[in-house]
């Protein structure tokens, strides 16, 4: 499993990308942060520099990948930021694992079915320029094009039956549930699932879509040490 590890000093950050994305794209962001914050960011499984795998696998599968690295390195204490599927997984990890103490939610799903309408069309890439968004759709189809399409469709299956909201009705550690705001309506909120929970902040972030490490790192970093450091 291929990851990155940067700085020596504070509860480490791990930050989990999105599909068809990798480390690299949490770059911004990490650059962003104090030299000295410890930042890990891994590649999920056929992404980035981490091996393809030939047998089946599931989401659950990438959340234990998440743990046994956090093992392998001692760490004892994380706040874990996870972007879309990296999301997700950020859930799944926090759910059985007490080490997390934090996490930061960049559109990490409740579920997928609670993702398909909560908004208004067109707003995927957000601001994003052309160059930009070639980028992310080059790597996302290399990506994809790396998997045996059996060993694709039962991960993507996994994905889709995946569900946090009980896990998110009970969580007792600081969640931070942040989206960009273009293509917000009326029915957004409560499309997106996300149970009342005091425990739980909204960050709604304007003139942005989906990719927000990409389109406002600095919002995402500042976001990240507010979790660091609870109020």
């Amino acid at each position: 499993m291929a990851y990155l590890d940067s700085g020596d000093s504070g509860c480490p950050l791990l930050f989990l990308h999105g599909t068809g994305c990798d480390a690299s794209d949490w770059m911004p962001v990490i650059e962003t942060l104090p030299s000295e914050q410890r930042c890990i960011a891994p590649d999920f499984r056929g992404h980035g520099q981490s091996p393809v795998p030939t047998q089946p696998f599931t989401l659950t599968d990438l959340a234990n990948d998440v743990l046994y690295l956090a093992d392998y390195l001692g760490i004892q204490e994380l706040v874990i930021v996870g972007h879309s599927l990296g999301g997700m997984v950020a859930m799944e990890v926090a759910q059985d694992s007490s080490c997390v103490v934090g996490l930061v939610l960049l559109e990490g799903w409740t579920s997928l079915s609670s993702a398909g309408s909560a908004f208004d069309a067109g707003r995927f890439y957000g601001s994003l320029s052309e160059t930009a968004i070639a980028q992310i759709q080059r790597k996302s189809e290399g990506t994809r094009n790396r998997f045996q399409s059996k060993v694709w469709h039962d991960f993507w299956e996994s994905v889709k039956n995946f569900d946090a909201y009980a896990y998110l009705q009970h969580a007792s550690i600081p969640i931070y549930e942040v989206f960009g705001e273009i293509g917000r309506n009326d029915l957004t909120e409560d499309k997106l699932r996300i149970p009342p929970n005091p425990n739980i902040q909204w960050v709604w972030v304007p003139n942005a879509g989906h990719y927000l490490p990409h389109e406002c790192p600095v919002e995402v970093a500042e976001t990240c040490i507010r979790c660091l450091v609870p109020n």
